[in-house]
């Protein structure tokens, strides 16, 4: 039997309404991309606005509302069970997933509880970004004709601001008022690890930058003959040189760090003795 899987999500904000629009990277678990010499691929997966909420062909929702919405959805699932002795209420929150045949990021579906399915709508919507940031990612909504459309729809483009979002949408809805079928919004580009990796970097901390600061002198580990220079999980490396070894800036880190291997029960740790080297050097910090 297959199930749904929810790989990641990216919320879009709607400064105008108040609302947002829940987008999840999900697909099938018994489709696959295809591989390497015709061989099964990793599982299909696509960027989605509709595919786990689009109550009445609305795509946009305030966050009290969906949340509202699943809360109701798990309360519906417990009335399904009454009587149920396997499905006790504290079951179905265990193990969420099991019951509607669906797993958030891996494993099995039986390893998805409520809280963890629930707080993929309620995470997406704290970290919910605007169109306009969206578009200085190089990530661009667009809207797509569901399957199986066979009506002439309008064109599909990118949209790169909320003003162009309704008016795009208002296309869309007169296009379906008029004999189309369902759409939906997905993001491009449709490569769904490049929408990930610009999702990822805009999150990551700039890195601190450091000063480099010279000195005439700076400390050592040593046996008396040689100086550490690591630790590896087989034991340890030295240095025969009397300037090599791992350096320390000061007399005070170089005992911390001794301390440290000494605690862990590192390989004999209590050989080693702080030293100090008057060789100028230099570090960041």
């Amino acid at each position: 039997m297959s199930y749904d899987i929810i790989y990641g999500k990216q919320f879009v904000n709607l400064r105008k309404t108040g609302e947002v629009i829940p987008i999840l990277l999900a697909g099938p678990s018994n489709c696959f991309e295809i591989g390497v010499g015709g061989r099964n691929g990793r599982r299909v997966r696509s960027w989605d606005s509709d595919r786990y909420y689009n109550g009445k062909g609305k795509i946009s929702e305030r966050p009290a509302v969906i949340l509202n919405k699943l809360d109701a959805e798990l309360r519906k699932i417990i009335r399904n069970h009454q009587g149920d002795k396997e499905a006790r209420p504290a079951d179905i929150r265990k193990r969420f997933g099991y019951y509607v045949a669906m797993v958030v990021g891996s494993g099995h579906c039986g390893g998805t509880s409520w809280n963890r399915y629930r707080s993929v709508y309620a995470n997406g919507i704290r970290s919910a970004l605007t169109i306009e940031e969206l578009d200085k990612l190089n990530i661009n909504l667009v809207f797509e004709a569901g399957y199986g459309s066979q009506n002439s729809y309008p064109p599909t483009v990118p949209i790169k601001t909320e003003r162009e979002y309704f008016s795009e949408l208002k296309k869309w809805r007169d296009w379906r008022a008029n004999g189309g079928r369902s759409f939906s919004l997905s993001f491009i580009p449709s490569n769904t690890d490049t929408v990930l990796e610009r999702l990822r970097a805009s999150k990551r901390k700039a890195p601190r930058e450091k000063t480099r600061v010279e000195q005439d002198h700076y400390f050592v580990l040593t046996d008396g003959h040689n100086n550490l220079v690591k630790y590896t999980s087989r034991g340890y490396r030295y240095s025969y040189s009397n300037s090599g070894g791992k350096h320390f800036m000061t007399e005070k880190d170089a005992e911390k760090y001794r301390k440290q291997l000494v605690a862990n029960r590192r390989h004999n740790a209590d050989i080693w003795k702080v030293k100090r080297v008057d060789l100028p050097t230099w570090f960041l910090v």
